[in-house]
């Protein structure tokens, strides 16, 4: 056999990595830029890219492989890798698998369900995707929430910190650090039983690391974009963490009127309010009572996990289900507990409620 002179065989290469398909590589960003309709150009084709893993299989997917990957270098885009067969070597749940890098042929495929349209790449076989080495866990880019919500954003692995604007249910809250909001879904389920998301209230500043996603199913599939967190084991919904100088052991309880003066009377017929200023031990359970003078139980105002300061409740002297009380003396009620001693404190402060002289 005769062989070709070194001269012809960069061109060789060129030629086969340009006509072969799934032979010539691209990058994710290329994969995930977006017509007018948001879907991708290069939809349908058969590519090769390579990623480092930003989620593990089973996360969102169980019973099929779906991971999410981002670029490598300054490819910072992200996008799902689908199929329906395991691929060896990367476990599902198995956090070990971040920072792997990967190499996957497949077809690009705008899967357009109750989700959006969601960018994949689908392989038809294990033998398309190859594990090229390990690495440590990729770090999420830090985003302004109101910047994450845009098409070219779709797929990308991002953190986030905002304080609570919306608490939808118990599986999707929003967060807004002023420059828009961006909504929080949990999409694995996994966080069902986390005490840190399920105690969220408006107000609360929380920091979330995932994958953006869409939701978004009618065209064109340029908005509805949510950031999926993976599990609570990752630690992507996490609260603050207390310096000591905002970390307290016990109860406390004060109330003021707006001027921030001890009050403990107001009359809520003349449009008066009072401020409820309370606080426990970070991450303890803290419930917020209001009872008669006989000691009856009439309204729960909070029951959540308390954060690093003080929390204020701005109060009308209404029940939670927005009844006005009767006029007469109350004694208002904060416990706490310490998640580190398991301690129950109690603070207690009487406040009447007045009406207009006549």
């Amino acid at each position: 056999m005769k062989l070709l002179p070194p001269i012809f065989l960069p061109i060789l290469t060129l030629l086969v990595l340009v006509i072969a398909p799934g032979l010539y590589a691209t990058t994710i960003c290329d994969v995930q830029a977006s017509d007018p309709q948001g879907l991708s150009p290069l939809n349908g084709q058969v590519v090769t890219i390579k990623g480092i893993v930003t989620v593990p299989p089973g996360i969102f997917v169980p019973q099929y492989t779906s991971i999410y990957i981002r670029g490598v270098g300054d490819d910072d885009c992200g996008i799902n890798v689908f199929g329906f067969d395991p691929i060896p070597g990367l476990a599902p749940h198995d956090s070990s698998t971040l920072g792997d890098t990967i190499r996957v042929t497949g077809t690009v495929e705008e899967y357009i369900a109750n989700f959006g349209a969601t960018t994949e790449i689908v392989f038809s076989s294990i033998s398309n995707v190859v594990v090229l080495g390990k690495g440590p866990a990729p770090e999420p880019i830090t985003m302004a929430t109101g910047d994450i919500g845009r098409e070219e954003n779709e797929g990308k692995f991002v953190r986030a910190t905002g304080r609570v604007v919306i608490k939808e249910s118990t599986r999707e809250f929003t967060i807004d650090d002023g420059t828009g909001p961006i909504v929080v879904r949990d999409q694995s389920g996994n966080f069902s039983a986390d005490p840190v998301w399920q105690d969220l209230f408006l107000g609360d500043v929380v920091t979330v690391t995932g994958v953006v996603a869409q939701s978004d199913a009618t065209p064109p599939y340029t908005s509805d974009y949510r950031i999926w967190p993976r599990s609570p084991e990752y630690g992507d919904v996490a609260v603050p963490v207390c310096t000591p100088d905002t970390t307290i052991s016990s109860a406390m309880l004060e109330i003021t009127n707006q001027s921030g003066e001890n009050v403990r009377i107001f009359c809520p017929e003349c449009g008066e309010k009072v401020y409820i200023r309370f606080a426990g031990p970070h991450l303890g359970r803290v419930e917020l009572r209001i009872y008669d003078d006989y000691g009856r139980l009439v309204a729960t105002l909070e029951d959540h996990l308390t954060r690093c300061g003080r929390t204020e409740l701005e109060w009308d002297g209404r029940n939670e289900l927005m009844e006005a009380l009767p006029i007469g003396l109350y004694h208002i009620a904060v416990t706490a507990e310490n998640p580190l001693n398991g301690e129950v404190t109690t603070r207690t402060l009487p406040i009447v409620i007045g009406r207009r002289l006549k």
